[in-house]
Formats: C-alpha cells, sequence, structure tokens
C-alpha cells in the first residue's frame, strides 16, 4: 500500500480534527465553527464514511485528513504526511528506501489520474443519482466502465484536493483543463456535480472529458477547454473505436453527442463518431478521411438529430466538408444524409428500434439530393426573385455532373421544387463560365477521373460552392444573424478581419456593427438595400439553442471564415504563380508563405 493510502486509511479524520476544533459529535456528520475564517453559525462539516471534510460558509474549503493538517499547520503535503504517518505509528524510515514520486507533469498523465477518481466516485455511494440517469439512457454498470464514464461530484470532495495527493502539480491540472483558478486566486474544479465522459484520440489516449449536467442546470454539456493535448475542433468522439471499423468499411457515420456514440457501439454499429455537439470542420474530415479512402473510395455518413437545431447543425456540417489531398491524389468521400424515422435522435432511435436505425442509414440520400431540397426551404419559391436565388444557388453542382442523363434528372427534379417548366428554369440560371466549362470538358476526358464528380461522390468545393452562392452566403449571414440579435455574442466576433467576409455587402455589415453597438445608429448611413439586409438578418429566426451553444457557434463560424479565407489566398497564389516566372514568381513565393503560415496556425488551432 502507497504511504498515502496508508495514512489516510489509519487516520481517524474525526479524531485527527478534534486536536484543533470543538465538534459537535451528536449527529451522523460532526459540525465545527470553520478553523479557516470567523463565523457564528457551525458550517464545517465532516463525512466519516468518505474521510473527508468541507466547510460551507464563506470560505468553501474542502479535502481530506492530509490536506487539512496542511491547511491547519501551514506545512506543506510532504511535512503534513509524516505528520500523520508519526501519530499513527507508520515509521517512515522504513519507507526510505522506496523511490519517491516525482511530480506529474504529462497532461494525458493528470487525464489518466482525473478519469480514475470519475469512475471511483460512479461507484461509489454519491454515484447513486448518476447511475439511475444512465439507466435510463440504457447504459448499465458494466458499459460505463467500458465507455469510461464517471461522476465529478459536487459535495465537499473535490478533483483538485485528489489530483495533490497524487503529485499532480497545479500548473499541469490546470493546463490539462482539470481546475482553474477563482477570483479570489484560489483553484476549482472544472467540472462538479455532472456525469463525466472520457474523450480519447484515436490513440486511445485520454486527452479531456465531456460532461453532462444531472441537475438540469446550464449548458446541460461542458467540454474540456482548449489544451495542447485537446483540440475540439480536430478531435472526433469515439473514433478509437471506430477506427478500424471505418477502415474495413470505407465507411464512418456522423452523429452529434456522447450518448448517440454509445448507444450506437453497444448495439454493434462500431463505425459511429460524434462531433461533440459542434458543426463538423474540416480537420474532422480530414482525420475521418484517413480511414474511411485507406482502401479507395469512401463514404460518410451525417446523422445528425432531426430537430429544427439538428437541421441547421447538417447544413453546418455540410460547409466543414472538406477534400484531402495525399500523394498526390484526391481521396474522395462520398457524403450522404440520414434520418432516423419519426423525428428521433440517434439514441433514442437506436435504444428503440435498431434495425429501423440500420434502415436509415442503408436509405441515406446523395449530398446533392439533400442540399437541393435543403436549399429550397431557404427560397420564397413563390416570387420570381425567390425561384431565380435557388435556381442559381445549386445550378454549379448541377453543371458539374458529367453523366447527361443524371444532370436532366435533377433539372427536372430542381424545376419540380421550383413550379416551373425546366426550359424557364434554364432560362434563369447563370451559365458556366469558359473556365468551368473547360475544366469540365477536361475532366470528361478522363475517364479514370470522372467518377470524382457525378452526383454521388460531390467534392468538398463544390458542396461549399452551393452553400455560398449567388444567393448569398449562409455561413456569413449565419453569423451576422448570431451577432446582430444577440448582444452577449459581441466580444466572441468584435475582433475578426471583416476581410474574412467574402460577400462585399456582408462585409459591410459587418464593418458597420464593429464600429456601433446597435445597426440603428448608422442605419441611415447604409442605403436602402443594405438597410434592408441588417433588417432581415436581424429577424432571422434561429435554431433553438442556449448561451453557450451560441458561443461555440460564433467561435465555430471565425474558424471556418478564417479558414477558407486564407485558403483562397493561397489558391489564387498558386494560380497566379503559375503564370509568372523569374523575378517576379519569387517575389510571390515569397509572399505566399504568410497566408500558408497562417493557414497552419488555422489547422492546428493556434490562430
Amino acid at each position: 500500500m502507497a504511504l498515502v493510502d496508508e495514512v489516510k486509511s489509519r487516520s481517524d479524520i474525526v479524531q485527527v480534527i478534534s486536536d484543533y476544533v470543538d465538534l459537535d459529535t451528536s449527529s451522523r456528520q460532526p459540525k465545527a465553527l470553520c478553523p479557516f475564517h470567523a463565523e457564528r453559525t457551525p458550517s464545517f462539516v465532516i463525512y466519516p464514511e468518505s474521510g473527508s471534510w468541507r466547510c460551507f460558509g464563506s470560505c468553501a474549503e474542502g479535502g481530506d485528513v492530509i490536506s487539512f493538517v496542511e491547511k491547519r499547520e501551514n506545512m506543506s503535503f510532504r511535512d503534513a504526511l509524516e505528520h500523520l504517518a508519526n501519530r499513527a505509528g507508520i515509521k517512515i524510515e522504513e519507507r526510505d528506501n522506496e523511490p519517491r514520486k516525482k511530480p506529474v507533469t504529462g497532461l494525458i498523465e493528470a487525464n489518466v489520474i482525473a478519469a480514475e477518481y470519475f469512475h471511483s466516485r460512479l461507484k461509489a455511494p454519491v454515484g447513486e443519482q448518476a447511475l439511475e440517469y444512465l439507466k435510463e439512457r440504457g447504459i448499465n454498470s458494466e458499459t460505463a466502465v467500458r465507455r469510461g464514464l464517471g461522476l465529478a461530484p459536487s459535495g465537499m470532495e473535490t478533483l483538485s484536493g485528489h489530483l495533490r495527493t497524487r503529485n499532480v502539480q497545479a500548473r499541469t491540472a490546470r493546463d490539462a483543463g482539470l481546475i482553474t483558478r477563482n477570483e479570489d486566486a484560489s483553484w476549482r474544479d472544472m467540472f462538479t456535480g455532472r456525469l463525466t465522459i472520457e474523450i480519447r484520440d484515436d490513440r486511445d489516449r485520454i486527452i479531456g472529458f465531456g460532461a453532462r449536467t444531472l441537475d438540469g442546470s446550464e449548458p446541460k454539456y461542458l467540454n474540456t477547454p482548449q489544451t495542447d493535448a485537446f483540440d475540439k475542433s480536430a478531435i472526433l468522439y469515439g473514433l478509437n473505436w471506430a477506427a478500424e471499423s471505418i477502415r474495413d468499411a470505407n465507411e464512418a457515420v456522423v452523429v452529434e453527442g456522447y450518448m448517440d456514440v454509445i448507444a450506437a457501439h453497444e448495439h454493434g454499429f462500431t463505425n459511429v463518431v460524434a462531433s461533440m455537439g459542434t458543426a463538423v470542420t474540416g480537420l474532422q474530415i480530414d482525420s475521418l478521411a484517413r480511414y474511411a479512402t485507406a482502401r479507395g473510395t469512401g463514404t460518410i455518413i451525417l446523422c445528425l438529430d432531426s430537430d429544427a437545431a439538428g437541421e441547421a447543425a447538417t447544413m453546418r456540417a455540410l460547409e466543414g466538408v472538406t477534400a484531402e489531398l495525399s500523394s498526390g491524389r484526391r481521396r474522395v468521400l462520398d457524403v450522404k444524409v440520414a434520418r432516423p424515422d419519426g423525428g428521433k435522435d440517434p439514441d433514442e432511435a437506436i435504444r428503440t428500434d435498431p434495425d429501423s436505425w440500420r434502415a436509415s442509414l442503408n436509405d441515406a440520400e446523395p449530398l446533392l439530393d439533400y442540399l437541393i431540397v435543403a436549399k429550397s426551404k431557404l427560397h420564397n419559391l413563390d416570387t420570381g426573385q425567390g425561384i431565380a436565388d435557388f435556381a442559381n444557388s445549386v445550378a454549379p453542382l448541377v453543371y458539374n455532373i458529367t453523366n447527361d442523363y443524371d444532370r436532366d434528372r435533377y433539372w427536372s427534379s430542381i424545376a419540380k421544387l421550383a413550379g416551373v417548366s425546366e426550359q424557364r428554369l434554364k432560362s434563369i440560371v447563370d451559365k458556366p463560365s469558359p473556365a468551368s466549362r473547360a475544366r469540365r470538358s477536361s475532366t470528361q476526358n478522363k475517364g479514370n477521373r470522372s467518377k470524382f464528380l457525378d452526383e454521388r461522390r460531390i467534392s468538398s468545393e463544390q458542396a461549399i460552392e452551393v452553400l455560398a452562392s449567388s444567393a448569398g452566403d449562409p455561413l456569413e449571414e449565419h453569423l451576422l444573424s448570431l451577432v446582430m440579435q444577440r448582444e452577449d455574442l459581441r466580444e466572441h466576433a468584435v475582433a475578426m478581419p471583416a476581410e474574412f467576409f467574402h460577400e462585399s455587402d456582408n462585409r459591410a455589415l459587418f464593418t458597420a456593427w464593429q464600429s456601433s453597438h446597435t445597426l440603428d445608429e448608422i442605419s441611415h448611413e447604409m442605403g436602402d438595400e443594405l438597410a434592408e439586409k441588417a433588417h432581415r438578418l436581424a429577424v432571422r429566426e434561429l435554431p433553438p439553442s442556449n448561451q453557450a451553444r451560441h458561443v461555440e457557434d460564433v467561435a465555430q463560424c471565425v474558424m471556418r471564415l478564417r479558414e477558407r479565407h486564407f485558403r483562397r489566398i493561397k489558391k489564387l497564389q498558386t494560380e497566379r504563380l503559375q503564370e509568372l516566372e523569374g523575378e517576379e514568381a519569387k517575389e510571390l513565393l515569397d509572399q505566399s508563405l504568410i497566408p500558408n503560415e497562417n493557414l497552419r496556425k488555422v489547422m492546428t488551432g493556434r490562430a
């Protein structure tokens, strides 16, 4: 037995603390006036069963018998440990040959210690409420162990106190996102009163935690903040379990939440991962591509929640689809969209009827089919302008289909949705530029590449093109709607450079918003068209959400706009380099290093 554990087991916490304070032992939990701050009513409580203490007064301190002596005697941890060891008759000299444990400095190691603590609390009496919640979700204690679930208690016990006993330095715990500092410079746990979920990377290392509230408080879910080990925009929950299945099946299913993934894997759907409640990012798609396309063309099926927020998440997810170039060839992803029957989220659908959920995956519709219907809902098809905007928003994708039969089929489908004839439809859409026609002709002449451009394998550039078409840029407009409607989101976007907006009217609106708390103050300077758009965005209905999710949404929008901006600069410079030679080419090449470095920072989460 380790010295720390032996000292704690052989030290009666009630007897030790009674040496310092007058205890009222008439109740099951002895009470006293807190020795660490002045008070008139006893708020200091001892819990003999767990060997811990807690002050419910103004100091809000708590811990075990070692931390009490450490604090009361103003000792170091080692001195307090030796003091209690001597008190309990444990001979320290007999242990001098034992190697002294070095301080824990690694973030992963700190996370492992935290995970062990969370799991032990779930199995303890304090975990009864959490286990009851899991039981309602169809998760028993064995599944909880297998899937790395635990409990961050809200009582007198603290993770920070436990980490001290395990020699985890406060700086390491902070850097791992396990504790945070209060305004009074004291430390507190990042998660309290929450079910915890281990988040592992594809190497099966614990890099962070998700935490779900158990009392209905908001936000419902919290995650480890950004650390050197944890980057939420690049991690997919469950990939450590799903990687091999994705590689074998050449297919990945992306859901939204932790419980969706756990339910899927427990019911035999082993190629399922989650984006952890955010829009799917390009980094996450790149990570999936390494597995899904390991043996050729792979498939990604988006199966997010079926409510309004889920629909919005799916549209955001499509914006995050990015192509990956590897070893000089394109790794093509066949992106599809699935919907569980009855409007259920994946967790409920899987637990209710696994066969039905399997059928919904088999019936997943191609990306282009979904996009056409989804885009039609964004326009007023009762007006000529709405029909024209809708048609032009999807026309670029249809023009890129190489098979004449499939292209005609989509024109027919779009015409039916718009309520016009195909002839009328084709007369109002913008024709592709000569450069686009040349690229398509070149593609048609290369049979081995034509498969990349049919309607079942839409590339990421094409997906983004339809989402940022002439009808407006949904990503830019979604960010504008958020910040124009909610003043509490201002600080999370106001510092973003306006140049990240590629649509001139959106850039003008954002610049105006940056310089004024309300657009009403300067609306008379905008002009009628811009003022009308500002009003339309300010009253646009946002998906049901809460403040934390809105903050996350803004952060995701800013990140994707930044990434898209630097990708565009890099693309333009590459095209320009191909036209130049000599000193001009060298000068431009030197300039291109700046956006390359900016893009690298974006992709590694350090921008």
